[in-house]
């Protein structure tokens, strides 16, 4: 990086003195009007055009929908097999949301149910920029902010129904009161302790221990770096074990009861244990997974983060660097050391990483501001910028091809995330070559993000029919039956929740033979049967004399297998009378 020294090499100035020049009193309030302008150019943007996907978002909302259903928010079911994984946090605030915009909305729309996970997002953003801004200055905060809003997994994971992006709000809230009883333990410390407390309650209603793990992470972390604290007495335990009690043991105590004590017993033992000791549900993989997909997760602040990590550990002495150290290895340590991995479990560390790499942004500007004193830094980051060019590149590449590769025709919405990704690559050479661009650049590539999240969420993934056989699959259903359907329809060989989801509860997920005897009963609509299964559906149909009636064929992609998909839709045919005798 050409700069006039290298701000990886002062350690000894402080660590945020850039980002703690206070802007005028008339724009107090404008970083979070463009913060939540940001949000809504990112999150909007495909939350309701985007088809429910396989399988943990079609699970949590079927799951939400039979609550609404049968009036049982206490247990928590997939048609009749109990979900005993996660707490019911995150089905509650679905069940709000679908209550609230159910004149709205169509029954088999998904977006009510993203509803929440959109709102945690934008809530994570906006106490990222509220919560840093004391510690870090406002113009850090900001770019933290904004780098934290436009990464790629942030944006995805707003545009599901799962718990994650709702998780992160709760963490980066719990993590911003503990940030200031660490750092001003003075300013009002019942208040920041009882926030503290509310949030972890939530976090555990929302996803179990994880948000309780981050921070206990980040004390030891804290701790370990020479620090003395006694964290029960710095956060009025006496005072908040209580209120996190009060806010989680109704529900504990009513699905105890409710399950027979299962519940508890299958989340420990059945979910989250396996988790711990061997790669679950095939999501097994090394450590360094994690590390290996930052430079696409984190796009595009992931263009500086490397350097912004060692940035803050040259100024470790400073306490903003220390504690977002904290808040950063020590958890990321133990998430690649837990054998089953999925890029989303590092999304709660992404805020400490954000805000360290606007820091390293804002001290590159400052140290670099002398145009006649610029000389090449001890390391450049060209070559990240070579990685992280070939990530956005291999976007670009997605973006453009998928269409062609699963549909056989070019979307023209692929227009703008391809150019959205070459602004990308010169904004990005421009932030790691000249001495006053990396706040610039980055804010660049914030909108850059912007502008290529927004077409593949909302245009592109959308039109690609390949992607959504449980889509094409219901459109043929209710071509044929009308909506509602009378009768519910079998499926055998295709199991995948987005089908329930989209036909409804009462969907039979069975065998060949089940489905022609479903059939010849009368007892559903029709059966959609995978080529797979298509021999054994037909032999047994000759069985019972059955005639059939194809009204459709769905080909597509089964991602959640990664294989194609040919799917066959079947009724029964009324015999004409010469069939009949007559």
């Amino acid at each position: 990086m050409r700069c006039g020294g290298d701000p990886l090499a002062r350690p000894q100035e402080a660590y945020t003195a850039r980002a703690m020049h206070a802007p005028p009193p008339v724009v107090r309030f404008a970083p979070f009007a463009a913060l939540l302008a940001l949000c809504v150019m990112l999150y909007l943007p495909g939350l309701a055009s985007l088809p429910v996907t396989d399988r943990d978002e079609a699970r949590f909302a079927q799951a939400t929908r039979q609550m609404i259903e049968s009036g049982d928010y206490v247990s928590i079911r997939f048609q009749s097999e109990p979900r005993h994984k996660k707490p019911v946090g995150i089905h509650w605030a679905q069940a709000l949301s679908v209550r609230m915009f159910q004149p709205f909305a169509a029954e088999s729309a998904i977006w009510p149910y993203r509803v929440p996970s959109a709102i945690g997002a934008t809530l994570a953003v906006l106490l990222c920029f509220a919560l840093l801004r004391p510690h870090i200055g406002v113009g850090a905060a900001l770019l933290a902010a904004a780098l934290l809003a436009s990464s790629l997994l942030l944006i995805a994971e707003a545009h599901l129904a799962t718990t994650d992006a709702l998780l992160l709000a709760t963490i980066v809230a719990a993590q911003g009161a503990l940030m200031n009883r660490v750092l001003r333990p003075d300013h009002h410390p019942r208040a920041w302790s009882l926030l503290f407390w509310v949030v972890q309650a939530l976090g555990i209603l929302i996803q179990g221990p994880v948000a309780p793990l981050v921070s206990i992470l980040t004390l030891i972390g804290w701790r370990l770096g020479g620090n003395r604290l006694r964290p029960l007495s710095l956060l009025h335990w006496r005072i908040g074990v209580p209120v996190l009690a009060l806010i989680i043991a109704p529900w504990l105590i009513a699905v105890s009861r409710a399950t027979g004590g299962s519940f508890l017993r299958d989340a420990w033992l059945g979910d989250l244990l396996p988790k711990l000791v061997s790669g679950h549900e095939s999501h097994g993989f090394p450590p360094g997974f994690y590390l290996l997909l930052v430079t696409l997760t984190f796009w595009p602040g992931s263009l500086l983060a490397g350097f912004a990590v060692v940035s803050a550990w040259r100024h470790r002495a400073d306490p903003a660097a220390r504690f977002l150290l904290a808040w950063l290895i020590p958890s990321w340590i133990a998430f690649e050391v837990i054998p089953t991995k999925l890029p989303h479990y590092v999304l709660p560390l992404y805020p400490a990483l954000a805000a360290m790499t606007a820091i390293f942004a804002m001290r590159c500007e400052q140290h670099c501001g002398d145009h006649s004193q610029r000389r090449p830094g001890r390391r450049s980051p060209t070559l990240g910028w070579v990685v992280w060019s070939i990530v956005t590149l291999a976007l670009l590449a997605v973006a453009a091809a998928l269409p062609l590769a699963l549909d056989g025709r070019f979307n023209a919405w692929s227009i703008l995330p391809a150019a959205a990704a070459l602004v990308a690559v010169a904004a990005g050479f421009s932030a790691v070559r000249r001495a006053d661009a990396p706040p610039a650049g980055l804010s660049t590539l914030v909108l850059c993000s912007a502008a290529f999240a927004a077409p593949l969420m909302a245009g592109i993934l959308p039109d690609c029919e390949a992607l959504w056989p449980s889509r094409g699959a219901a459109r043929l259903v209710r071509s044929e039956t009308g909506e509602p359907a009378t009768r519910p329809w079998a499926a055998c060989g295709y199991h995948e929740p987005s089908l329930v989801f989209h036909l409804g509860t009462d969907t039979r997920l069975v065998g060949p033979a089940q489905a022609a005897d479903a059939l010849a009963a009368g007892s559903v609509g029709g059966a959609i049967v995978e080529e797979a299964q298509q021999g054994a559906f037909e032999a047994r149909a000759q069985e019972l004399n059955l005639l059939l009636r194809q009204i459709g064929v769905v080909q597509g992609w089964n991602v959640s297998k990664g294989q194609r998909v040919v799917l066959r839709l079947w009724v029964e045919r009324r015999r004409t009378p010469s069939e009949s005798g007559g």
